[in-house]
């Protein structure tokens, strides 16, 4: 059973310092987020799982479900696939892993069809897939990956091929970035970015400190977020990168084996409604 104990010292000790730094959103927002009624569990040893229903309308004048994974610098970080689609459940339990989220964007329409670039164990998995004008898509602008077990959180640069020079055991493909070296990053005007969904996205702060973040979404319980809200998000947890992962009926985030938030393709609030995926993020 978790225990939900209240611990808010550690998200007020991370965002505390930008009460007045982020004009996006208005200071109650961020107030409202660091006073949220967090619960906290030592997952295992260098893991720990924040979770927050603000269930009030009182973040970004919504309902919002956080949850939130921080995985210190000691624990080992994978990126899993398949050849076919699996839950995100089920990638954590093939390779034993603490705990898990979805990985990057694919095609539901085949067993098997990664859209972004994925190399495991030095391996390449798939090719980014190209858009009809032949530029980078907005899901392909940044990757996360793993040396040694470590996370990194990257920005492309102009070389079409640039996720292929990345001297990592594992790389993913994912995008948009939301914050680089500490900067945030320009949002973009379309309805990708601004509509509200849920959201997974991977952060990290100057300690080393990886975040695992998934919000929920499209329910009167949890409205989701845009790319902007989440954005805020991350920089109020205290990273200073962090990149947006797939999102939508993908976003889940499994603990221990169990799903502990509310993915979305049975309609409900509740942890019924797991999709199969392409790839996932593990906590080994």
């Amino acid at each position: 059973m978790i225990d939900r104990t209240m611990n808010k010292l550690g998200f007020a000790i991370a965002v505390c310092v930008l009460l007045c730094s982020l004009p996006v959103f208005s200071q109650n927002d961020t107030a409202s987020f660091v006073a949220g009624k967090w619960s906290s569990e030592t997952i295992a040893d260098g893991i720990v799982l924040k979770q927050c229903h603000f269930d009030n309308g009182e973040l970004f004048g919504s309902n919002q479900f956080i949850s939130v994974l921080e995985v210190a610098p000691s624990r080992r970080i994978d990126i899993v696939a398949d050849t076919i689609l699996r839950k995100t459940t089920d990638f954590a339990s093939s390779v034993m892993a603490v705990a898990a989220v979805n990985g990057s964007f694919f095609n539901m329409k085949y067993p098997y069809n990664s859209v972004d670039y994925l190399r495991m164990d030095g391996s390449v998995r798939a090719d980014n897939v190209k858009s009809s004008t032949n530029i980078r898509q907005r899901h392909q602008l940044g990757a996360i990956a793993t040396f040694a077990g470590e996370l990194y959180v990257l920005k492309a640069d102009a070389l079409w091929s640039w996720e292929k020079y990345i001297q990592s055991e594992d790389v993913l493909t994912s995008g948009p970035l939301l914050i680089c070296d500490d900067t945030m990053e320009p949002m973009i005007d379309d309805s990708f970015y601004t509509t509200r969904h849920p959201r997974t996205s991977v952060g990290k702060r100057i300690d080393g400190t990886v975040l695992l973040v998934v919000v929920d979404g499209r329910n009167i319980e949890a409205a989701g977020m845009s790319l902007a809200e989440l954005q805020s998000v991350m920089k109020w947890l205290g990273c200073i990168d962090a990149i947006n992962l797939d999102g939508g009926g993908s976003s889940t985030m499994v603990v221990k084996g169990l799903i502990v938030n509310h993915p979305t393709d049975n309609k409900l609030f509740d942890a019924g409604g797991e999709r199969s995926v392409a790839n996932a993020v593990v906590v080994r």
